[in-house]
């Protein structure tokens, strides 16, 4: 039977051999998992206090701009031009709607009314 156990000695050896082989490349790749995690983890940290910075930056120059009385005054223009800027849009789609609203009676013979569809039933007009 020392043959057979022996077989069975050679076997249980090899696969010992082989499982620390592949036992110690596992530890080299894990190694090189976590340099990989912590190189990530460095990037990610870099990126965030790289925002962080720039809204840092750009919170305290709208501060300073807001506290600023040039600015203020800069402001109050620019927001009064738009204001006159949609005033004056309004009264020219009013008055282009009022000549489109003219032309169309002036070229109708009989007051601005419409027949109507079949579809509608009768059309009520109510003068209140």
């Amino acid at each position: 039977m020392s043959g057979t156990q022996d077989a069975w000695s050679e076997v249980g050896e090899r696969f010992t051999s082989w499982g620390k082989l592949v036992a110690e490349r596992y530890r080299g790749a894990s190694e090189t998992t976590r340099e990989a995690a912590r190189e990530s983890q460095r990037k990610l940290d870099d990126a965030v206090r790289d925002v962080t910075d720039v809204l840092d930056r750009a919170f305290t120059a709208l501060g300073e701009t807001i506290r600023d009385e040039h600015a203020k005054e800069d402001l109050k223009l620019a927001a009064k031009a738009l204001g006159d800027a949609l005033a004056v849009t309004v009264t020219e789609a009013g008055e282009q709607v009022r000549r489109a609203v003219s032309k169309r009676s002036d070229t109708t013979d009989g007051p601005a009314t419409t027949s109507p569809r079949d579809d509608e039933g009768p059309h009520t007009s109510d003068p209140a």
